[in-house]
C-alpha cells in the first residue's frame, strides 16, 4: 500500500510537512539587478525572434487611413464588439474571421483585373461560416502604423491560402497601398531597454 494511504488521519492522507532550512543570507545581497540584466536580454532576444517570425508568416500592407479597407475593418470591428456582447465568442468565431470577411467584401469594390474577379469571387463562394475559416485565416488585424493618419493591414494565412494572400497584397498595392518586406524595426520598448543595457555597458547596440 502506498505511503499516502496510510499516512496518519490528522494529515488528510498526506505526509507530514517537512520545513526547509533558512538559507543564510547574512551579508550577501540577492543578485537581483544580475537578473534584471539576464531578463532583458532574453526579452531582447525573444523580442528579435519574434520579428524574424512575423516577417516569415505575415504580410503587411500600410493603407491610408481614408482607404475603404481601414473603414470597412473598423466598422467591423465595432459590429463584433457589440455582438459578442450577446453571443458567446464560441459561436460568432475570432474577430480575425469577421475582418476577413470584411476585406474580401471591400476588395471587390476596388479595381481588379478580370482574372483577379474571379478569383475573389471563389474565394468568398467558400466562406460559408466563421467556422469554416478557423483552419485557415490566423491573422487579420488592422492597427495604427507609425506615419501619421496611415494604417497597418497585417495578415497571415494557411499555406493552401497564399495565393489569396497574395492576391489581397497584390490589389491593395495597385489601390494605394505599400506593401512592407523584410523583418520590422524594433519597438519603442526594445529601444529603451536596448539603450539602458548599453549604458550599463551589458550590451553593444547594433
Amino acid at each position: 500500500m502506498q505511503s499516502w494511504a496510510i499516512a496518519p488521519s490528522n494529515t488528510g492522507g498526506r505526509p507530514s510537512a517537512q520545513k526547509r532550512p533558512k538559507k543564510d543570507t547574512t551579508g550577501a545581497d540577492p543578485p537581483f539587478a544580475t537578473l534584471l540584466v539576464h531578463a532583458a536580454k532574453q526579452t531582447l532576444f525573444n523580442a528579435a525572434h519574434v520579428r524574424e517570425h512575423d516577417a516569415v508568416l505575415q504580410h503587411v500592407i500600410i493603407l491610408p487611413g481614408t482607404h475603404p479597407v481601414c473603414a470597412s475593418l473598423q466598422q467591423r470591428g465595432k459590429q463584433f464588439a457589440t455582438q459578442v456582447k450577446n453571443q458567446p465568442a464560441a459561436d460568432i468565431g475570432s474577430p480575425h474571421l469577421h475582418k476577413w470577411a470584411a476585406l474580401i467584401a471591400t476588395l471587390g469594390s476596388l479595381t481588379l483585373t478580370e482574372p483577379q474577379k474571379v478569383q475573389l469571387t471563389e474565394h468568398a463562394q467558400t466562406m460559408d461560416s466563421p467556422q469554416k475559416l478557423a483552419q485557415s485565416v490566423f491573422v487579420c488585424k488592422l492597427s495604427k502604423a507609425w506615419i501619421k493618419d496611415t494604417f497597418k493591414l497585417t495578415i497571415s494565412l494557411a499555406t493552401d491560402m497564399e495565393a489569396i494572400a497574395e492576391l489581397v497584397c497584390t490589389v491593395l498595392t495597385a489601390n494605394g497601398g505599400t506593401r512592407k518586406f523584410g523583418i520590422p524595426p524594433r519597438s519603442s520598448q526594445e529601444r529603451d531597454i536596448a539603450k539602458i543595457l548599453v549604458d550599463m555597458g551589458e550590451f553593444s547596440n547594433p
